[in-house]
């Protein structure tokens, strides 16, 4: 009796911190802003990388982008304005390490991710 609850024990925080583990967050997604070397309208060119840390895919990823004014527009299917969000690709999924660019040209700013939809389905 006694082995048994041992491992049912056992069974239970094992469940409990591999659970824990498969929840991601917007806080999975990393960004990171590079200068291309080239510059716009007398502004400096950026190239933003936003990465999919998470072992589940992500979508519906909104960015920080309150007073984001740049000289050159991103393509609004990479980045497309919500008030002081930013979706990204048009909400559409990022899958488990994969990256959306994009590139404008302005002032630097820094985006911070808010919020993102995980897949529910994902098991890591």
């Amino acid at each position: 009796m006694a082995f048994a609850l041992k491992y049912f024990i056992l069974f239970l925080v094992l469940s409990m911190v591999s659970q824990g583990m498969c929840r991601c967050t917007f806080g999975d997604i990393q960004i990171r802003t590079v200068r291309t070397g080239r510059e716009i309208a007398g502004q400096p060119e950026w190239k933003v990388t936003v990465t999919n840390t998470c072992k589940c895919l992500q979508k519906h990823v909104t960015l920080s982008c309150g007073g984001f004014a740049p000289v050159k527009p991103v393509k609004p299917w990479l980045l497309q304005p919500q008030g002081n969000t930013c979706l990204l690709i048009k909400g559409a999924a990022l899958p488990a390490g994969a990256t959306a660019n994009f590139i404008y040209a302005g002032q630097p700013y820094i985006f911070r991710p808010v919020v993102s939809t995980v897949d529910p389905s994902c098991k890591n």
